[in-house]
């Protein structure tokens, strides 16, 4: 059993979520990370860009094309970026939970059912559905149905349709059968037991050390869905305490070359993968700026990392080709960190194709 501190715990998060020991490909950072958070689907290519060496928008867009990414309701009924492989895992745990799209159906009179059936077909029926399709198929009530993914949430985790990938903001869906060919029945038939079990080992080998408080957050599942499973995959678990909270990790899995300080800029988009993972928020952020990241309806800010610590939130505008930053920093940055954080602002504007026309300080 190996005892850590919280900057240790702090810095091993931060090389496992790939930041400091990046990933060789889009699809393995996808899947070790089991998604990326992409309501905003440029943010969560920025956070994919932080953590794969050489990634530009073209190479994204031919993951895309090939199918190897696609955009799924998962953790937290939030749409995030997956490989196809999670699908079922997603379906296997999130389906028999219910949830409020189909109470949100039920009280605008809606037969949530059917509406899926409905959608189902049209899905097999075309390669790609226009969102406007899906609106059309809907009627008069089509903006209630599908405020924050509404009926399509159900339908994505159901394993009916999936959101194609696109930017600035998705325009298409496309049923399942166009990823994998693999018939409704067969694809739910084969249940898996055991996938709760895996979907914990998973997040605790790729975010750990982490408490059960953490994975009840990330995942979004009340305790009850996930005991049993921890119960089954405890003893192959290490554990230590830190202030009375109990951390876990699979053993043989914790790597404490990782506990040194990382010495890097980052400029973290919002919702990147280390804001939205931890129930605890003290073992990254001082609590006084807790609010200024995390904010209400569950926004989270975006970040500027320096050597492991947060120094501020940041935001940009786009006019044209140029792109300007504007950190809120949080307390003095020194002329040296400045620059450090100038090359790194030029790094990620080349990857949005934009021109650095300034980085400002407030």
């Amino acid at each position: 059993m190996v005892g850590l501190d919280l900057d240790q715990v702090r810095n091993i998060r931060i090389v496992n979520s790939g930041l400091g020991s990046s990933f060789e490909s889009v699809v393995g950072c996808t899947e070790k990370l089991i998604g990326i958070q992409a309501q905003y689907q440029q943010f969560g290519e920025i956070s994919l860009f932080h953590r794969v060496d050489g990634l530009t928008r073209d190479i994204l867009d031919q993951v895309y094309a090939r199918n190897e990414i696609i955009k799924l309701w998962g953790q937290r009924t939030t749409v995030h970026l997956y490989v196809p492989e999670d699908w079922k895992n997603l379906h296997e745990i999130y389906s028999p939970r219910r949830t409020w799209v189909r109470k949100h159906c039920e009280d605008l009179g809606v037969d949530l059912d059917d509406l899926l059936m409905r959608i189902d077909r049209l899905g097999r029926a075309e390669r790609f559905i226009a969102k406007e399709e899906l609106a059309q198929l809907m009627g008069d009530q089509a903006k209630k149905l599908m405020t924050w993914g509404g009926v399509l949430i159900e339908a994505s985790l159901l394993g009916q349709i999936y959101a194609v990938p696109q930017r600035p903001s998705t325009r298409f869906y496309a049923h399942r059968k166009w990823v994998d060919g693999i018939s409704q029945d067969s694809w739910r038939d084969n249940v898996d037991e055991y996938a709760m079990d895996r979907f914990l080992s998973r997040y605790l080998a790729s975010y750990g050390p982490a408490t059960l408080a953490d994975f009840k957050h990330w995942s979004g599942l009340p305790n009850y869905v996930f005991l049993k499973a921890f119960r089954r995959i405890e003893d192959g678990l290490a554990r230590f305490d830190i202030d009375g909270k109990v951390y876990y990790y699979p053993q043989g899995e914790l790597d404490l070359s990782k506990q040194e300080v990382i010495p890097q800029v980052k400029l973290l988009g919002k919702f990147d993968p280390l804001f939205v993972s931890f129930a605890d928020k003290g073992w990254l952020a001082d609590a006084k700026y807790e609010k200024e990241i995390w904010r209400t309806a569950g926004h989270v800010e975006a970040v500027l990392l320096i050597d492991g610590k947060i120094r501020g939130t940041w935001r940009y505008i786009i006019k044209g080709e140029t792109i300007r930053f504007t950190c809120y920093a949080f307390g003095r940055i020194s002329a040296s960190d400045k620059r450090r954080v100038t090359v790194e602002a030029e790094r990620l504007s080349m990857f949005l194709e934009k021109r650095l026309q300034g980085f400002e300080y407030e």
